[in-house]
């Protein structure tokens, strides 16, 4: 299965080509990264959680970068596998970021992906829709941390991405809890009422 598409960032295109290859980026833009380190300058492992039509996966994984032109294009090849499944991934990956204007930079990428195993067998439409649903919340997240500064974990647009995204879990998680007691207080105190015309 090919992928491929195009999106502006609002950075120079060295800082945006900088912030590709800073591990703290990319665990925080990619959706489901739930582990991303550096082992060394061509090498990186990580731990990926996501969904695909209801199915959760979560796989290890390792990229090794086998060319690089900075601050250009750079050229990857990721291998991933979640064992509970029995699925595996490859990609074999290309990246170019180019200038766009006087501080902004178009990014174009292309992938080659091939699966196997349960996820494969979920068919090329159902992959390909959640990869385009993948990509959009990446690039938002992408592109607000390369406007906030150059890479590294000072950078702000970290946790204004991690907030954004465990702001609604909080609210789904707290509001229950909180409105259950008076809700429910609520009801019992109208079933008394009818009962017994108001007396306790």
């Amino acid at each position: 299965m090919k992928l491929g598409s195009s999106f502006v960032v609002p950075a120079d295109h060295k800082r945006v080509f900088a912030h590709f290859l800073d591990p703290d980026t990319m665990r925080v833009a990619i959706p489901g990264a739930a582990e991303l380190v550096r082992s060394d300058s061509t090498h990186y492992r990580g731990k990926l959680v996501n969904e695909i039509a209801h199915v959760k996966f979560s796989a290890g994984f390792s990229a090794e970068i086998t060319e690089l032109t900075e601050p250009e294009e750079v050229k990857a090849l990721l291998k991933g596998e979640d064992h509970k499944l029995g699925s595996s991934i490859k990609i074999d990956a290309r990246l170019g970021v180019q200038p766009e204007g006087d501080s902004s930079s178009k990014v174009d990428y292309s992938l080659d992906v091939a699966i196997w195993g349960k996820i494969g067998r979920m068919g090329e439409s159902i992959v390909r829709r959640r990869s385009q649903e993948v990509e959009r919340e990446f690039v938002a997240a992408f592109a607000e941390i390369c406007a906030a500064g150059p890479p590294g974990p000072d950078n702000p647009g970290l946790a204004s991405v991690i907030a954004k995204r465990e702001g609604p879990k909080k609210r789904v998680a707290e509001t229950p809890a909180g409105a259950a007691a008076p809700a429910k207080e609520s009801w019992w105190r109208r079933l008394l009422a009818k009962l017994f015309g108001g007396k306790k």
